[in-house]
């Protein structure tokens, strides 16, 4: 009896989405996304600094 219960115990948690290939893409399919969007994020901000100091420059360069 203590078998059965120790084996059904194990089939249940073995049955989670980490525990299958497909799950397991999903999974780092997800993160793939996540990490995109950040950088996505991240070279917004880059290209708006970018923009921001090059109108300085101008600006600068154009007092001379």
């Amino acid at each position: 009896m203590k078998a059965l219960l120790i084996i059904f115990l194990f089939a249940i948690s073995g049955c989670g989405r980490e525990s299958s290939p497909e799950g397991r893409s999903i999974i780092r399919d997800k993160q793939i996304v996540e990490q995109l969007d950040a950088l996505k994020q991240q070279n917004r901000l880059f290209l708006d600094s970018v923009g921001i100091l090059t109108k300085r420059i101008e600006k600068l360069e154009r007092r001379r």
